[in-house]
C-alpha cells in the first residue's frame, strides 16, 4: 500500500479536490461582495487548519525516506509508457497557459511566455533522455526551474499591496511551492537535493495547485498552469522507487606532491 499508484499519486488529486471545494465555498461565503474585505467563514476555517494538517502529515511522511543527497536515477523508476502522455499534456498545459493569461506584454509576461514554452520543450526532452536511458542532464530542467520563479511573481506582484491576506494567500503559496518543487527535482540530477524534501514539497504542491484552481475563474492561464504543474510534478512523484539504490560514493583522488630530496 505504502508504495501503491493510491499512496503516491491518487491520494494527493483527493487531497487537491478535497481543498478546492473547500477553496471554492470560502471565495463563494468569506469575502464581502461590496468591499472585498473578509469576514467570518467557516470553510476559510477548514482550509487552513487542513493545510497545516497535511504540512505536518506529509513531513512525516517523507522524512521516514532515506537521508542524504540522492541522485535522479538512484532514486527514479524509468519512465514508462504509461506515464509519459500525462507528463506531456501536464508540460503542454503549463505552455499553454502562459499563452492565455490575461494582461499586457510587459516584460515579465513576455519572460513567462518564453520560459513556459522552453519548459515544455525541456521536460519532453528530459522524458525522451530518461526513456532511452541515457545519462540524465540538469540542463532540460533549467526553463522549467525558472518559470516556476517568474510565475510566483506573476502571480504575487498584483497582490503586494493587497490588505487582505486570505483573497490570494494560497495561489501565492502554490506558486511557491511550485517554484522549490522544480528546484529539488533538478538538484536531484546534480545531487545537490535531497529526495525527501522533492517528495515533501511535490506532495504539497499537486494538492495546493489544484485547490488554486479556484482562484482562477477568470483567469484560464493560471488555471491551465496549476493544472498542468500539479499533473507534471505527479508523474515524478510516482516515479519514485521503492527503495532507492545504494549511491557510488564519489571517488577521491588525492595529490601528492614530491617534496625535494634533503642532502
Amino acid at each position: 500500500m505504502k508504495n501503491s499508484l493510491w499512496f503516491k499519486g491518487l491520494r494527493l488529486w483527493v487531497q487537491g479536490l478535497l481543498l478546492l471545494s473547500l477553496r471554492w465555498a470560502q471565495l463563494k461565503t468569506g469575502f464581502d461582495p461590496a468591499t472585498g474585505l473578509s469576514r467570518h467563514s467557516v470553510p476559510g476555517m477548514i482550509l487552513v487548519a487542513l493545510i497545516f494538517f497535511l504540512a505536518a502529515a506529509e513531513a512525516v511522511l517523507a522524512f521516514r525516506l532515506p537521508g542524504g543527497k540522492r541522485t535522479y536515477s538512484n532514486c527514479m523508476d524509468p519512465l514508462g509508457k504509461n506515464q509519459l502522455p500525462m507528463l506531456i499534456i501536464g508540460s503542454f498545459l503549463m505552455a499553454g497557459g502562459t499563452l492565455l493569461m490575461p494582461g499586457d506584454l510587459s516584460p515579465l509576461n513576455i519572460a513567462a511566455i518564453v520560459l513556459g514554452v522552453a519548459s515544455a520543450a525541456g521536460i519532453i526532452l528530459f522524458a525522451r533522455i530518461v526513456r532511452r536511458g541515457q545519462d540524465v542532464k540538469v540542463l532540460p530542467l533549467i526553463p522549467s526551474m525558472f518559470f516556476a520563479v517568474v510565475f510566483l511573481l506573476v502571480v504575487y506582484l498584483p497582490e503586494e499591496g493587497n490588505p487582505v491576506l486570505a483573497s490570494f494567500y494560497l495561489p501565492v503559496l502554490a506558486a511557491a511551492l511550485m517554484a522549490c518543487s522544480f528546484y529539488q527535482l533538478a538538484g536531484l540530477t546534480l545531487r545537490e537535493c535531497k529526495l525527501r524534501w522533492f517528495v515533501f514539497l511535490g506532495d504539497l504542491t499537486v494538492p495546493l495547485c489544484l485547490a488554486s484552481m479556484a482562484d482562477c475563474k477568470d483567469n484560464l492561464g493560471r488555471m491551465l498552469i496549476y493544472f498542468g504543474g500539479a499533473a507534471v510534478l505527479t508523474m515524478f512523484l510516482i516515479l519514485r522507487r521503492a527503495e532507492p539504490l545504494p549511491e557510488e560514493e564519489p571517488e577521491e583522488t588525492e595529490k601528492t606532491e614530491a617534496t625535494p630530496a634533503q642532502e
